[in-house]
């Protein structure tokens, strides 16, 4: 009997030989997403908005009813407005007319000690030269606060993944292993119903499965950093009058600093549905609380209420020492977990799947370089150590802030002198409740698909953020017309902006890019205003918006500079 060896391949099968079998392993679908979650949902939309075939798996079938994330930064409405959704997004949040306030407070219908006064969406388009007057940093994104929470948002997506004919939900499956090959992946899925399993192969395999992410352990991948900081009990209930006795101008949420209800209470829809964060320095001290006593005390007043869910959980800070690499990676809390205190968690994750989703697509289109999913770990682990770090801080200074003020609810002089101190120390905490340096000031420093300039890093901003064209910074949002940003410019391939109002010949840089299959636009720019703030006369921007490279005249190695950006330079 002839005997034969197997030989993976890319394409088809042959017989190259007398005794040599070439067979090739041609996946059941190009990526398979483990995870329905913001993140996981979120990845399958950017892929299909790619023309990416996917499909997304996950055990729930239906969305978690118990709210998590609330708040949805700068950076990710940006990201939903290219995909389209970012109305959608807004529509599902509280009412476009209501002050995203924060309020310190004794307890909730006691003693207000101090309010981050925070805009609407309405005030953002009708008040915006007043708003950008005294809150600079409203003009840095079409976006400035968002307040939509995890399972609406969650709907919104799975509705729009629906309609996406490149992506495929299934819910009710479970991964439950998978093995990795130099050409593939397969996995091995079982229908938590039936117990039927199924074994599929994929190019590319996303785990968006959560803090204790199958896929994670299944790379053997740990996790390090300070890991638990405290415990929490997490209260969702309905209270129909709440929202009235709050008076006409009622917050979004509210810190309570009385000794005995140490926590945060925040509304999900603007009307009857609310979370008590009820935090606690030990799992001991949460195990007798009584909800029902803790929200009334919470709020100073036994009004009407009605609890849905109860949620306990660990606040942590915690980072994988690996985000994958070949062929499978992990996206969100399956490699860093955060805090929700600067509601950073979420977001960041959103973030992952932006820089993942474009890599993905350049490597299956054959224009993506062997070092390119290879930046996706060098590019966003630090930017998760960062965050997590940053929410760690504000967990810290919060917890020191309502721990110990037994006379804080006094109605004499000592309680007043000791509310005004702690009102005079609260501004500092604006980057906890409006970070926009962490969601739009971050950068990818030293990644190997940025043409560095030589131009030194700026200082890290929680609460500040300055446009830039820096390599690896955010490309800067400006209104080229009014209603079109710059924003809207980018996302298809990579996009050449010309600031310049002379004949240049870009044809090198136009001619590399056609001749390595890369996708390039060129747009020339005439605004002035657009001009100024982007610095250079030309400006390389990524397919997830963030700066390639950037200069005042096509250099002659115009090779090289397509070769780094698309991860194609040798490291």
């Amino acid at each position: 009997m002839q005997g034969y060896t197997i030989v993976t391949g890319e394409a088809g099968w042959c017989l190259p030989g007398d005794n040599t079998l070439t067979v090739t392993i041609k996946p059941d679908i190009p990526v398979l997403i483990v995870g329905a979650g913001p993140v996981g949902l979120t990845l399958a939309a950017d892929l299909a908005w790619r023309n990416v075939p996917c499909m997304l798996v996950d055990r729930q079938r239906e969305v978690v009813a118990h709210p998590r994330a609330i708040s949805i930064g700068v950076r990710t409405m940006e990201h939903f407005r290219r995909l389209g959704l970012d109305q959608q997004v807004i529509d599902a949040g509280v009412p476009r007319n209501q002050t995203l306030d924060v309020v310190y407070v004794t307890r909730m219908l006691h003693k207000e000690v101090f309010r981050f006064s925070i805009p609407s969406i309405n005030d953002l388009i009708m008040r915006a030269d007043e708003l950008a007057a005294h809150i600079p940093e409203t003009t840095a994104s079409p976006y400035y606060k968002t307040w939509t929470a995890q399972a609406p948002l969650e709907r919104v997506l799975r509705t729009h993944l629906a309609t996406c004919k490149h992506a495929n939900l299934r819910t009710g499956w479970k991964l439950t292993s998978f093995e990795e090959f130099a050409t593939h992946v397969s996995v091995t899925l079982r229908d938590e119903s039936s117990g039927r399993e199924e074994t599929i192969t994929c190019s590319y395999l996303a785990g968006c499965d959560g803090a204790k992410s199958t896929v994670r352990r299944g790379l053997g991948i740990a996790m390090s950093g300070s890991g638990t900081l405290g415990t929490a009990m997490g209260l969702y209930f309905r209270a129909p009058e709440l929202r009235k006795a709050l008076g006409t101008n009622p917050g979004v949420m509210y810190w309570m600093l009385a000794p005995d209800c140490g926590g945060t209470i925040y509304t999900i829809n603007g009307g009857e549905e609310w979370v008590y964060n009820r935090y606690f320095n030990t799992h001991e001290e949460a195990l007798g609380l009584d909800p029902l006593a803790a929200i009334h005390a919470a709020i100073g007043k036994p009004v009407e209420v009605e609890i849905i869910s109860a949620l306990d959980w660990q606040p942590c800070q915690l980072v994988a020492d690996s985000y994958g690499g070949n062929r499978v990676f992990l996206a969100g809390d399956a490699c860093h977990l955060l805090v929700p205190t600067g509601g950073l968690g979420m977001n960041t994750g959103i973030g992952d799947a932006a820089d993942l989703a474009w890599k993905i697509e350049a490597s299956l289109a054959g224009w993506g370089g062997p070092n390119l999913l290879t930046s996706y770990d060098l590019e966003r682990r630090p930017i998760g150590t960062q965050n997590t770090l940053e929410a760690a801080d504000n967990y810290n200074r919060s917890r020191e802030i309502q721990s110990g003020l037994p006379e804080i609810e006094d109605d004499g002089e000592m309680g007043e002198s000791l509310r005004a101190t702690i009102a005079a120390n609260l501004p500092s905490k604006i980057k906890h409740f409006a970070p926009i340096g962490v969601h739009l000031g971050y950068r990818y420093e030293g990644s190997p698909i940025v043409v560095a300039d030589g131009t030194p890093e700026p200082d890290h901003e929680a609460a500040a953020y300055r446009p830039t064209t820096r390599p690896g910074h955010r490309a800067p949002h400006v209104y080229i017309t009014p209603g079109q940003s710059t924003l809207d410019a980018f996302g298809r391939g990579f996009v050449l902006l010309c600031c310049t109002s002379q004949a240049s010949d870009v044809s090198s840089l136009a001619d590399a890019a056609h001749k390595s299959g890369v996708p390039l636009t060129i747009k020339e720019i005439s605004n002035l205003t657009v001009c100024m703030i982007y610095e250079k006369r030309f400006v390389l921007v990524r397919p997830d918006g963030h700066i390639a490279w950037r200069g005042d005249s096509i250099p002659e190695n115009a090779t090289d500079i397509i070769n780094i950006v698309t991860g194609r330079m040798p490291a």
